[in-house]
């Protein structure tokens, strides 16, 4: 479930993951939602999104939702309307995540997404993909390295060492980190509030400037393609072996 709180006066929107039992993992129809709630926020002019874990959850997300994981990487490649991370790539508004608790994989990529992250000491920043045996098609593989360096991203990434609050600040992932998730709530809101001051389009022109310096946009694109590239082939293999089994039963 993605709850969508809207504050007009004040120009910012929060958006919550709200899937306590889950760890806010995320399924198909919550995909889509938080892209949807991405997809508005320019057209009503909110200046800032602040985007958290369900206040009922120990984690900010931790990922896509196994459960639903087929569902998942069955979606279109081509409708990005549908994709959160090219919903917040788009998204001229400034974007700060309260990262607490696990963010793995998919919520590893949505803190990436995002503009600032604030950080509780308990936050802890997860890349399982290796692991698992697929590749990442929200920004992991090529954000990262810009973020923290090459070196210390095949470290967390290649191979599989998570990053906890206080090396993600010091090697420039997080901007800040505070004791505990609603201490980490109240300077995403301060953040949000300083961006909000602001004249309107100085912090978005900003931050179109220092995205298009990053050249994000081709390598976002290259990695989804290979990506979704590995996905179909894990569902043809998946098909396959699912045929050989009926016709090994009918023997």
């Amino acid at each position: 479930m993605i709850t969508v709180r809207d504050d007009f006066a004040r120009g910012i929107r929060t958006i919550e993951i709200d899937n306590p039992r889950r760890g806010n993992a995320l399924d198909a129809a919550a995909v889509v939602n938080l892209a949807r709630a991405f997809r508005d926020v320019d057209s009503l002019a909110f200046k800032c999104v602040v985007l958290k874990g369900a206040s009922s959850s120990k984690h900010f997300c931790s990922g896509i939702d196994l459960k639903a994981a087929s569902e998942v990487f069955a979606m279109d490649e081509h409708d990005v309307e549908s994709d959160p991370v090219s919903m917040m790539e788009r998204c001229e508004a400034l974007i700060v995540c309260v990262a607490r608790g696990d963010c793995v994989n998919a919520g590893f990529e949505l803190a990436l997404a995002c503009d600032a992250v604030v950080c509780s000491e308990d936050a802890r920043f997860v890349d399982s993909h290796g692991m698992i045996g697929i590749l990442p098609s929200w920004g992991l593989s090529v954000k990262l390295s810009r973020a923290i360096g090459a070196n210390a991203a095949r470290h967390v990434s290649a191979f599989g060492v998570a990053l906890d609050a206080k090396r993600a600040y010091d090697l420039g992932l997080a901007c800040v980190v505070v004791a505990d998730a609603e201490s980490a709530e109240r300077e995403a809101f301060k953040l949000a509030e300083r961006v909000c001051a602001m004249p309107r389009g100085g912090a978005s022109a900003l931050k179109r400037a220092i995205n298009d310096g990053l050249d994000l946009k081709t390598v976002r694109a290259e990695e989804r393609r290979r990506a979704f590239e590995q996905y179909r082939e894990y569902a043809r293999e998946k098909f396959a072996a699912f045929n050989s089994q009926r016709r090994s039963s009918k023997l």
